[in-house]
């Protein structure tokens, strides 16, 4: 199976602010360039196959992105909380500049295990996108031509691809990863999977 995870659009926030799970709408100005952008990068890895499924995060910028892109394959959107970006709870919408510093260094410090005041750890996220991704395989019939595409978040999708590639989770939290961009796995029926391409 291949699994596309797609990062939505860029949402309308100003720099330096931390935004996580808080419900932001995208760019106005962005997203069609970015969203024709994702269709073509799509197109070209599906290379003439139908996804099973266009899944998504229920944020407004990757449903809305999901949504445009499944209308253009005549397909609905399956949305899943599990793809959500991780929550910052007392974090969220607060400038990182303004965010207390000792925190800060306690998560440097602890990147997986380490929850903002209220929120959740880079453990968390990870291991909902794994309970995602094992629902997405059992529905695969075929394992050399399945597909499905998710729209979703950066976090999420570096977390995810350090798992699925048996890296250790903070392995990915600095590559790079662009609005709009591709991470493409190849997944085998025992789960293992190996990287097809990453901000393409």
């Amino acid at each position: 199976m291949d699994l596309i995870l797609l990062r939505h659009p860029p949402p309308d926030v100003a720099p330096g602010v931390c935004y996580g799970q808080t419900d932001l709408p995208v760019d106005a100005a962005k997203f069609d360039v970015t969203v024709a952008a994702m269709r073509q990068k799509l197109v070209t890895l599906l290379d003439g196959r139908r996804p099973l499924a266009i899944h998504s995060s229920p944020l407004q910028r990757a449903r809305d992105a999901a949504q445009s892109i499944a209308a253009s394959l005549g397909m609905p959107v399956t949305e899943d909380a599990r793809l959500s970006e991780m929550h910052f709870g007392e974090w969220e919408m607060q400038a990182w500049n303004t965010i207390d510093r000792d925190q800060l260094d306690a998560w440097a410090n602890d990147v997986t295990g380490f929850s903002p005041p209220g929120g959740e750890s880079a453990h968390d996220v990870a291991s909902r996108m794994a309970a995602w991704a094992k629902a997405v395989l059992a529905t695969t019939k075929d394992s050399a031509r399945d597909v499905h595409v998710a729209v979703t978040h950066a976090g999420p999708m570096r977390l995810h691809a350090a798992a699925a590639l048996g890296m250790p989770p903070t392995a990915c939290l600095s590559w790079a990863l662009d609005f709009g961009a591709v991470c493409a796995l190849r997944v085998s029926n025992d789960g293992q999977a190996c990287l097809l391409r990453w901000n393409g």
